[in-house]
């Protein structure tokens, strides 16, 4: 199932599509290293819209979230 990355800036309220990868692993990846080299917040949506997670950089960990929530 195609797995689409979208980013947005801390202060923005928009979601910008850059990228899909064809798993959820392959995309969580992507955007965990694109959190850590540009410090934006990027979630990995499914071919319906539906918003599977969300993968922010902070400091030396992440933070992953599922439809809105916060996660280990």
């Amino acid at each position: 199932m195609p797995v689409v990355i979208q980013s947005r800036s801390v202060d923005d309220d928009s979601w910008s599509d850059e990228v899909w990868r064809r798993t959820h692993f392959e995309a969580y990846v992507v955007a965990r290293n694109k959190a850590k080299l540009t410090g934006r917040i990027y979630r990995l949506v499914d071919q319906d819209g539906a918003v599977l997670e969300e993968v922010r950089h902070l400091g030396n960990s992440f933070r992953r979230g599922r439809q809105g929530r916060s996660g280990p």
